[in-house]
């Protein structure tokens, strides 16, 4: 039988079992057979519904709501861990509330069994974890109680460890994961979550042994007790920002969250150096050295014939020293910020932001058909970027990097020197702000009100 004519009996055997849906309410074995149905057929949004109203019908039932759980908790996990939570509702929320109506129903018997208690224990960890930080504390009191049920099942140590990573607990991760290791072995998601939480925590001889039993070339950076990987190359991270308050011209609201792609220079499969600028409210920047996840939470396309995987942040590993400093220019004439770097100081670097960021959005969360508008997440180039392809009278917006040696008159100077014979208004308050000289700085923060200003009407119909 062919694939396709497997999935057209799949497709029909599930039209003819929604002809009986009030049925699987009552009827355990419809019930079984619809979460066998769903598993098959990919476990997708359209089986939502079906799976809530199984998940409120059959909570009396411990093992039917294990199943009922792991097909909901499989749905939720589709969202990034790093996306927050809109909605107090969805797929997580509804197998937490079915597997603690579970446990309360348990015999006494039962609720010491690990196959029984247990198992529903772990699963609502799982369930918890996908609700969010607000559920934490439940979610690790869920897996302390499993694992004193049974201390030997390696894959409840390996969840637990899962949730101290997210939640930035990663020495708590680190032990958790150790804990796992020696129960399951060397697995490969356990030794990656080893090698993420070691190096988190500074433990260098452990993320490369970890590494190493992947098959990953690691070395130990002795200078900075630190895992080393020659060779990578570079990766998107995504980072969740808000509009900045020195914005007046985004399309999106004030308070509206955002996902900027940004990118590193690897020194390890999970950490490294940011090399591009976050343009709006960020906890990340230029320079900074970050960890991420490794499974991907997304795909970039970075031109027709290339796509890359999106990582999620999960922690600030060290501050950069550079200073990062905003600008804002209007030019008079198409491309007129073009080549600015090369008339400043050697390693100052200049960034142009092409805005184009993807808001998160309940719909997305909810796994309701919808569209979305042409703006997606944009990585900024790791190359000096520039305002080729603008119009006269172009809004620019951009970021100026500057070393922490450097001589800020000498740069005050090269920069009015260079914007000065441009056909371009440009404000940049910082570099006055930093030099002490609160007038000029006054006048720059006047001049990119004026600048953000005349952009609107600009843009506005006539």
């Amino acid at each position: 039988m062919s694939v396709v004519e497997t999935n057209e009996d799949l497709r029909s055997t599930w039209l003819a079992l929604l002809e009986r849906r009030q049925q699987l309410r009552a009827d355990r074995k419809l019930a079984e057979l619809a979460l066998s149905l769903i598993a098959e057929m990919g476990n997708g949004p359209e089986h939502r519904e079906v799976l809530r109203e199984l998940n409120d019908a059959w909570r009396d039932d411990w093992a039917l709501t294990l199943g009922i759980a792991s097909l909901l908790i499989e749905q939720a996990g589709r969202r990034g861990m790093d996306e927050p939570a809109l909605t107090k509702d969805g797929p997580a929320w509804w197998a937490a509330a079915a597997l603690q109506h579970s446990l309360d129903a348990l015999s006494e018997s039962d609720q010491e069994d690990p196959d029984v208690a247990g198992s529903l224990l772990a699963m609502l960890g799982n369930a918890l974890r996908l609700c969010g930080p607000a559920r934490d504390a439940e979610a690790q009191e869920a897996f302390t109680r499993a694992i004193e049920l049974d201390a030997e099942r390696g894959e409840w140590w390996y969840d637990a460890g899962l949730l101290d990573k997210w939640r930035g607990r990663f020495d708590d991760g680190f032990a958790a994961n150790e804990q796992a290791r020696w129960r399951l072995g060397s697995e490969r998601p356990v030794l990656w979550n080893l090698a993420i939480c070691a190096t988190a925590i500074g433990k260098g001889e452990e993320a490369v042994e970890a590494w190493e039993a992947l098959g990953v070339p690691a070395r130990l950076d002795q200078a900075r007790q630190m895992p080393y990987v020659a060779g990578l190359p570079p990766m998107l991270i995504r980072v969740l920002s808000r509009t900045p308050q020195t914005d007046a011209t985004s399309r999106l609201p004030r308070k509206a969250v955002a996902f900027e792609l940004v990118w590193v220079a690897p020194l390890s499969p999970c950490h490294g150096v940011v090399q591009s600028p976050t343009f709006r409210d960020a906890p990340i920047d230029y320079g900074d050295l970050v960890l991420w996840d490794g499974a991907p939470v997304a795909a970039h396309k970075i031109s027709e014939e290339e796509t890359l995987p999106v990582f999620p942040l999960l922690e600030i590993l060290r501050r950069g020293d550079e200073r990062r400093w905003p600008f804002v220019a209007l030019e008079r004439e198409p491309g007129a910020i073009q080549g600015l770097e090369r008339e400043l100081p050697e390693g100052t670097r200049v960034f142009v932001q092409h805005e184009r960021v993807a808001h998160h959005c309940a719909a997305c969360e909810a796994g309701e058909p919808h569209e979305h508008g042409a703006d997606e997440p944009l990585a900024a180039s790791p190359q000096a970027a520039s305002a080729s392809q603008t119009t006269a009278g172009s809004l620019v917006r951009g970021k100026l990097i500057v070393q922490p040696m450097q001589d800020l008159s000498m740069l005050r100077e090269a920069w009015e020197r260079a914007t000065g014979a441009r056909a371009l208004s440009i404000s940049l308050p910082a570099i006055y702000e930093q030099l002490g000289d609160a007038k000029r700085a006054g006048q720059e923060h006047q001049a990119w009100r004026g600048i953000e200003g005349k952009a609107l009407r600009q843009k506005a119909p006539s």
